[in-house]
């Protein structure tokens, strides 16, 4: 499993310099890149050769560090939304679930962390004239007869470089980034995640302590409009961060705070939810995230800064179905795997991240049998873990 297994690298990267894979090279051979990149003079030093970094079996010395290869990407583009987003969600469309050709659109939605509470919104954003090039999943191999033809195309290949930067400029020049809507909110979002099987509503935590449940603004309002939401809870008794909606019954909803409490939001109609009165309680602090079951209408998951995992039934109560104790440190997220429905992983404080078999749990033992992966890489906590939606081997960590 690990040669399938993808992590989002950290990496020491300059002012301004995009994100991408990463490449391992000695600061010599940095200095000497810069020099053949933007020296005018002819007699610049070659390059270093560049080494594609695998996370778990690559070490970095002394003199070396990472540095990011963008042109490594079909695609790799930024732009900017105004205000800081703790939280964003790529909102469902009809242009279809698998798309190879460019230019790509997209739709998102975001929610901000504004200077002042009033000052915040959640914005839906379309992303539009994506332009990429697809490139080969496995590159070349050179062979030792290949030596000297590279050393005397070293030429070429640095024209071909610079015409891969200007491509990427010229790309990243024609984007378009349009905000449709922008619903003014009193306070910082801290989660947003819109509904699979409706994307025009979403649902939010901001740090004003309550869950709310939005709809698409009306075409042809203003710019920020001061919509009330569809709903508004405010049974809990303190702010939160977890927050999932059911991929399989659509409105279904389970909110989870730093008191470590969790609700769940049954739909009564298109526009109003019903809030179970008795609390799914378990840990012994926050819960950080939940996840619902890929393939079970009523089970979920949850993790803690209490290290623990939890496995919840709503037809057996309100108290786990599975409880054990998954790491030392605080677990921040989860990620249940769409594709492979045994698998849940899992992101730790410490920087380390999980895999577990949940077919090797017991609802009998608070020991934990079920992990089957453990990866240390990260030097900082792990704030983001998820499946690929189409992979079921591949996730992305950061």
């Amino acid at each position: 499993m690990n040669q399938h297994l993808f992590e989002n690298l950290e990496r020491k990267t300059k002012e301004g310099q995009k994100n991408g894979p990463q490449h391992k090279k000695s600061k010599e051979g940095k200095e000497k890149e810069q020099e053949r990149r933007w020296s005018s003079s002819s007699s610049s030093m070659p390059s270093m050769p560049t080494k594609v970094w695998q996370p778990g079996a690559d070490k970095l010395g002394e003199e070396e560090e990472l540095e990011c290869d963008p042109t490594a990407y079909n695609s790799l583009r930024a732009f900017h939304t105004g205000w800081p987003c703790l939280s964003f969600d790529v909102v469902r469309d009809s242009l279809g679930l698998l798309r190879t050709d460019f230019p790509h659109t997209l739709y998102f939605v975001a929610g901000s962390q504004a200077e002042k509470p009033d000052w915040n919104s959640i914005g839906i954003f379309k992303v539009s004239n994506v332009s990429g090039k697809q490139r080969d999943l496995v590159p070349s191999k050179t062979t030792d007869g290949d030596s000297d033809m590279d050393a005397d195309n070293s030429d070429s290949d640095e024209d071909s470089e610079d015409e891969e930067e200007e491509d990427l400029m010229h790309f990243h020049f024609w984007i378009f980034l349009s905000q449709l809507r922008k619903v003014a909110r009193g306070g910082c979002i801290y989660r947003i995640h819109a509904m699979t099987q409706n994307p025009h509503i979403c649902a939010s935590w901001s740090d004003a302590g309550y869950v709310q449940s939005e709809t698409e603004v009306p075409r042809g309002a203003s710019s920020v409009f001061n919509q009330a939401p569809l709903f508004n809870f405010k049974g809990h008794k303190d702010e939160g961060y977890a927050i999932d909606w059911s991929p399989r019954v659509a409105g279904r909803l389970v909110t989870g705070d730093c008191k470590n409490c969790i609700h769940l939001c049954d739909p009564a109609s298109d526009a109003t939810w019903n809030v179970d009165a008795t609390l799914f309680t378990g840990h012994t602090a926050s819960v950080e995230d939940l996840q619902w079951s890929p393939t079970e209408d009523h089970v979920f998951a949850s993790c803690s800064v209490d290290g623990h995992i939890a496995i919840w039934d709503a037809r057996l109560g309100k108290s786990p179905a599975i409880y054990f104790k998954a790491h030392s440190a605080d677990v921040n997220v989860i990620s249940w795997n769409r594709l492979a429905s045994v698998m849940l992983a899992s992101g730790i404080d410490d920087g380390t991240f999980s895999i577990r078999d949940l077919r090797l749990l017991s609802p009998k033992s608070e020991e934990d049998k079920s992990l089957v992966a453990h990866f240390q890489y990260h030097n900082h906590p792990i704030t983001s873990i998820e499946w690929s939606p189409h992979e079921a081997s591949t996730l992305a960590v950061s």
